[in-house]
């Protein structure tokens, strides 16, 4: 691994205390390897700051004796996004608190070290949704999905991540901290500078907070899984099913042949739910914020 000079070692520990400086080997193995195993880090500190300004001390820091500064999240992504080479890694997992929720503005405020699934629960909770979801979203931190720019599943109605963001805080590479959590939504002033970090990977500065946008909580939901043998067809269902549904369509995902044949093989009491094969699939999920509409019957 990697040798740091003793005196940054020095200053750091100094400054953020033993118990956020990772140096021990089974300490530092969960945060090396990548969520397929495939890639490991070159790196023999993981730092675990607590607030903004640990973090900005920290990258001041490191700036000051250039050491390279790699942000982790959640450990998820698997294109080797949060490996070291050389340097340290920087762990948000200590920044996880949902600061404010505001039900009449439809809007939150969090540490970029939340998990994905409880922002999701704290919305809910307050009779909102926050739409964005994706297989990892119960381990996934809503900072690497801002720095990754997620889709998820209702990118089609919701958008990207970078749809759902009102404001930010960053750390930039200097240490110095980019504060701009306004929660306003009709904002027509200057350069939309918060864009330049959502999807840039921590490479312009590390997510340390987010105002997100939070909408109306669905009442009524149906989940279809339609059948169908030619590629085309699904450019065709898609466009019939949101002219006949409109904004009632909140999701639409292409599921090939091979995927289906995976799960059934891979995950335990799954099943094909057709009697015959086809070569692709199309889940759909139609939601209303109205309990009495019948969505299943308007799709059929």
């Amino acid at each position: 691994m990697t040798k740091l000079p003793k005196v940054f070692l020095k200053e750091l520990t100094k400054l953020l205390g033993r118990n956020a400086v990772l140096t021990e080997t089974e300490d530092l193995l969960p945060y090396l390897k990548d969520e397929r195993g495939l890639l490991e880090s070159d790196c023999s500190l993981v730092i675990r700051p607590n607030a903004t300004e640990e973090i900005s001390e920290t990258v001041g820091l490191c700036a000051k004796h250039r050491v390279p500064v790699v942000p982790l999240g959640g450990n998820t992504g698997l294109v080797g996004g949060g490996i070291a080479s050389g340097g340290v890694i920087l762990s948000l997992e200590k920044l996880n608190r949902i600061i404010h929720i505001d039900t009449l503005n439809h809007t939150m405020t969090v540490e970029a070290g939340c998990i994905l699934a409880n922002i999701q629960k704290a919305a809910d909770e307050a009779g909102c949704l926050f739409p964005l979801s994706l297989g990892a979203e119960g381990s996934c931190q809503i900072g690497g999905n801002l720095s990754t720019n997620a889709g998820g599943v209702g990118v089609l109605h919701y958008g990207n991540a970078r749809d759902l963001v009102l404001g930010i805080e960053v750390v930039l590479p200097n240490g110095l901290i980019y504060e701009n959590l306004k929660a306003l939504r009709k904002d027509n002033t200057g350069y939309d500078l918060k864009q330049l970090f959502i999807g840039a990977e921590g490479t312009l500065g590390i997510i340390t907070k987010a105002v997100l946008k939070l909408y109306p909580r669905p009442r009524a939901f149906a989940t279809i899984l339609v059948a169908l043998e030619e590629l085309d067809e699904i450019l065709s269902l898609f466009d019939l099913t949101r002219a006949t549904c409109g904004d009632k369509l909140k999701a639409f995902e292409l599921i090939p042949r091979l995927a289906l044949e995976l799960e059934v093989a891979h995950i335990p009491g799954i099943r094909d739910p057709f009697t015959e094969k086809h070569a692709y699939y199309a889940l759909l999920e139609l939601t209303s914020p109205r309990q009495e509409d019948d969505l299943r019957g308007e799709i059929e």
